[in-house]
């Protein structure tokens, strides 16, 4: 491969990692305050337990994902 498309390919996956950056903390964010509106709602311990770690387990899911995209754009 020429090193023209190995630069554009590299700029390109660091352009969607910055996007996927973005993206998480956007949704990290919108998760926290839904689950604080939620549980204003309904102010019982057991539904803010169940909502955090149904949410906590979501986030820990895309860190996960980022990092292992991360890993793989600073291996190329």
């Amino acid at each position: 491969m020429s090193n023209v498309l190995k630069v554009v390919k590299l700029q390109n996956a660091k352009s969607e990692f910055k996007m996927l950056v973005v993206l998480v903390f956007c949704f990290v964010a919108m998760s926290f305050f839904a689950t604080g509106f939620m549980y204003a709602q309904a102010s019982e311990i057991s539904i803010l337990i169940k909502l955090l770690a149904i949410v906590g387990a979501v986030n820990i899911a895309m860190m996960l994902y980022i990092l292992k995209k991360f890993s793989a754009l600073v291996k190329t």
